[in-house]
């Protein structure tokens, strides 16, 4: 059976011209659907049999194929993810721990063990080894995690020692955290800062924001103590770069005031995003009119953002950039990022499990800190288990890429694993690819009327711009 060999998107711009995104090529051009009506049914024979469209999702993966591409391919041991301790000061509202999320587990007291990350360690390093030996512009990343690591700060310091001692050669070494601020110390922060850690530090706005959800076990909020602690930061150690902050919203946030607030404050703001909206109840608490006034206040910001760009006065440091710019930007740099996806998993935005290993503290592999543990890849007695990846990734094509190949923005989806993983298996939900392709042609259409306003809006948006946000918080871009 034949398909039509075009795949991709008409829309309209605000000033009535039409254009196609055309999928194959990752391109964008002036085009009427009367022309493209025309070329569908003259290049109509030229289409590929449906049998070699979806021979992908027919085709399993196999050990060696992944071994192949995450060893030979020096595709895999990008990062090694620790869980120091499940250990927790906080009890965020929103917290994948919490009674919200169903597939993931539950709070617990426990503390990794030095023989946990000294096994880890070991073998992520004579991995990484071979993996530079045929890449040699990698450089090793550790990360830390929690429940809140700096609560098992001991370990932290022992495991910086220890790979000081055995693993010195490298001096590229890349140490990441996460922390909720609160035992964000001076004696902790001069540590940080002697090894060069990137740190991240999660901050929700303003005050009422950040204290609505961001609590303490006995309800009250953290705000004062974080703010404590990043105002002695940055006096005690000005000039450091690799500080940012990590900021969620929900529909209660008043976005304006958010804006307001990360504007005022001398604060990177590396990540800003929604509270988690997969497999959760999270977002039942929210009535119909306070999520229709929170997609009206959206609306707003995004018209302002827009007329900022028409005179070319927005900020690439601001709030707005943060909310709405970088949907464009990144749309102004996708010709020249990852376009060729492995042949193992030729779609959705999927790793391939490996690529990260995330150890817990009982010392199981995953391939990601996001993703429920139900679906492990190994562990410190036997390493990574290219058996389990193989049938992780056959089930995620079985279960959630069956359509793939009838797809118009394969180039822009975001589904992983993580948002369709349940109990020891994968779910997509009905409305997800759908609710996907309306998105990119919105993105498509906002960014296009943008560009027609302000063409010279993303000029600078480039490789190096990109290494200069990543390498703050540091993700290594190759």
């Amino acid at each position: 059976m034949k398909r039509c060999p075009m795949k991709g998107i008409h829309f309209t711009s605000k000033r009535g011209t039409e254009y196609y995104y055309d999928d194959l090529t990752g391109q964008i051009f002036p085009a009427k659907q009367t022309e493209l009506s025309m070329l569908a049914e003259k290049f109509r024979n030229l289409a590929p049999d449906r049998k070699l469209l979806d021979f992908h999702n027919i085709r399993n993966a196999g050990e060696e194929e992944l071994k192949d591409y995450l060893c030979k391919g020096a595709n895999g041991f990008k990062q090694l993810l620790l869980e120091i301790t499940s250990f927790c000061n906080l009890r965020c509202k929103y917290c994948i721990y919490s009674d919200h999320y169903e597939f993931t587990k539950t709070y617990e007291n426990k503390h990794m063990d030095f023989s946990v990350a000294k096994a880890a360690i070991d073998y992520y390093f004579s991995n990484f080894r071979n993996i530079q030996y045929r890449n040699p512009t990698r450089n090793p990343v550790i990360g830390f995690y929690g429940g809140e690591p700096l609560l098992n700060l001991q370990l932290i310091r022992q495991i910086v020692e220890y790979i000081k001692m055995t693993d010195g050669e490298y001096d590229g070494i890349q140490y990441n955290i996460t922390t909720n601020g609160i035992s964000f110390t001076e004696d902790v922060q001069d540590f940080l800062t002697e090894n060069n850690f990137s740190i991240i530090v999660s901050l929700d706005g303003y005050k009422e924001n950040h204290d609505r959800n961001r609590v303490k076990a006995d309800g009250t909020g953290s705000f004062d103590e974080v703010m404590k602690n990043l105002k002695t930061f940055r006096e005690r150690h000005k000039g450091y770069s690799k500080l940012a902050i990590s900021s969620c919203y929900d529909i209660k946030t008043d976005m304006f005031q958010l804006r307001d607030f990360f504007d005022s404050e001398d604060l990177f703001l590396a990540r800003l995003a929604s509270v988690d909206a997969n497999n959760t109840t999270y977002y039942d608490q929210f009535t119909p009119h306070e999520k229709q006034k929170f997609i009206e206040s959206l609306a707003s910001l995004k018209e302002i953002f827009l007329n900022l760009t028409e005179s070319n006065k927005i900020r690439k440091d601001s709030f707005l950039y943060s909310l709405i710019g970088m949907n464009y930007s990144e749309l102004a740099f996708h010709p020249m990022m990852n376009e060729k996806r492995p042949d193992l998993l030729p779609f959705t935005a999927s790793c391939i499990p490996g690529e990260k290993i995330y150890v817990t503290i009982d010392g199981n592999y995953h391939m990601c800190e996001k993703i429920n543990t139900h679906h492990a890849i190994g562990n410190i007695e036997q390493g990574i288990d290219y058996g389990k990846i193989a049938c992780i990734i056959n089930n995620f094509k079985k279960s959630v890429c069956q359509n793939c190949t009838d797809c118009n923005v394969t180039r822009f989806c975001n589904i992983c694993f993580q948002q369709c993983a349940t109990d020891h298996n994968f779910e997509k939900k009905d409305s997800m690819c759908a609710n996907i392709e309306a998105h990119v042609k919105a993105i498509l259409a906002d960014f296009i009327d943008v560009l027609e306003t302000n063409p010279t809006l993303f000029e600078e948006i480039t490789i190096d711009y990109y290494k200069s946000i990543y390498e703050k918080v540091g993700v290594i871009l190759e």
